[in-house]
């Protein structure tokens, strides 16, 4: 494994991650190698152009104009997936540096954990739609594998809803329908119009793993595009043409997002659950990248995780009793305010002492779940 130091010597150093940790490393390198050509490439298209005069290339684009050059990998979890990209893609081992600064890698941590405890402005909202999947992945975090549908009722979401536009509005900037598989719930274009019609200006997306989206008939394409509501794609190794598909979107005028870092292909990750419920709640909330980030909304109730809300599958198909208490998410009926909610959302919930965040593993192989306890604890 290559160590990011100043002993770097060549004329072009492309920075693989164009989020905080590499522009810290950008700032870095300019200033210990002020002869250097730093260039940025990041898998997102969305990143990818002009930011504050810094261009954003493709990945593809960086290893045409520059495959001889050293790759750092800025990522403070998805590093091994980038790693074996670039191994995918040809670049030697001995051009890839993985190995960041500790101190930038100290400073971005302390940071993200402090903003955990700060109350958002404004957050997008996850909303399952149904429980079960069909891509059947290992470890799944909303327990899809063992899941029934489970859908959710069309007035309990319209009503959800219509609260939301009511106390929320201008702190809402997406609202995500997904499950499971949406593309499953043959009501989802019903889930899509009452989310337009009661959230007119905010952004609306349907999160797919995509294998499904060659049956869709016309009137999907129709109501998507009448109702402005994009796809988000996470990008599974399945034998699909997600490029056709993507073309597909655009041309029936469907704003198409790969989701994260997926589009260079989905991994997997492990996130084990402390039966004993154990763990000290705060240090499991400093240190859960979904904490105050994965907004879920299940069933009149806010919840600062995906993980909570959705126990309760884990719970029934394995016996188990992992407690889902009433002060682990926030009732949106009762909440007098949006910064009432917005707070709720920036604290540990007592949930949090059965996610074992400490011992979370990232970057796994994809495959497929065989429904064994092991996937979901140590």
């Amino acid at each position: 494994m290559s160590k990011c130091s100043s002993n770097i010597n060549v004329e072009n150093i492309i920075i693989f991650g164009y989020a905080a940790v590499g522009k810290r490393l950008y700032e870095r390198v300019r200033q210990e190698k002020t002869e250097a050509n730093i260039v940025f490439c990041d898998n997102s298209s969305t990143k990818q152009g002009m930011h504050d005069d810094i261009q954003v290339l493709s990945l593809q684009e960086v290893i045409e104009k520059y495959g001889t050059s050293k790759f750092i990998v800025a990522s403070l979890r998805h590093a091994k997936q980038m790693e074996q990209q670039l191994l995918e893609a040809g670049i030697p081992q001995g051009q890839i540096i993985t190995e960041l600064p500790g101190d930038i890698v100290g400073e971005e941590l302390a940071k993200e954990q402090k903003q955990r405890l700060v109350p958002l402005d404004s957050i997008h909202v996850e909303v399952n739609i149904n429980k079960d999947c069909n891509l059947n992945c290992k470890g799944c975090d909303h327990f899809a594998p063992v899941a029934e549908a489970d859908t959710l009722e069309l007035d309990v979401f319209e009503r959800d809803m219509k609260r939301l536009s009511e106390i929320m509005t201008e702190h809402i900037h997406r609202i995500i329908l997904l499950g499971g598989e949406p593309l499953l719930n043959e009501q989802l274009l019903d889930y899509v119009r009452i989310a337009r019609r009661c959230m007119p200006e905010t952004e609306v997306f349907i999160a797919t793993n995509g294998t499904l989206l060659g049956r869709m008939k016309d009137e999907f394409w129709t109501v998507l595009k009448e109702n402005r509501t994009g796809l988000m794609v996470t990008k599974y190794p399945v034998s699909l043409d997600y490029e056709e598909l993507r073309k597909k979107a655009v041309e029936k005028g469907v704003v198409w997002e790969y989701l994260g870092s997926s589009e260079s292909g989905r991994t997997l990750w492990h996130f084990p659950l402390d039966l004993s419920g154990n763990q000290d709640a705060m240090e499991s909330f400093l240190h859960c990248a979904n904490a105050n980030s994965c907004h879920t909304l299940e069933r009149g109730r806010l919840y600062t995780c995906s993980i909570a809300p959705n126990v309760k599958v884990f719970n029934k198909y394995f016996n188990q009793h992992i407690p889902l208490k009433e002060e682990d998410g926030i009732d949106i009926y009762k909440a007098k305010s949006a910064e009432e909610i917005l707070t709720a959302l920036a604290k540990p919930m007592p949930f949090c002492s059965y996610c074992d965040v400490k011992h979370r593993t990232y970057d796994h192989g994809w495959e497929t779940s065989r429904k064994d306890l092991k996937e979901w604890i140590l």
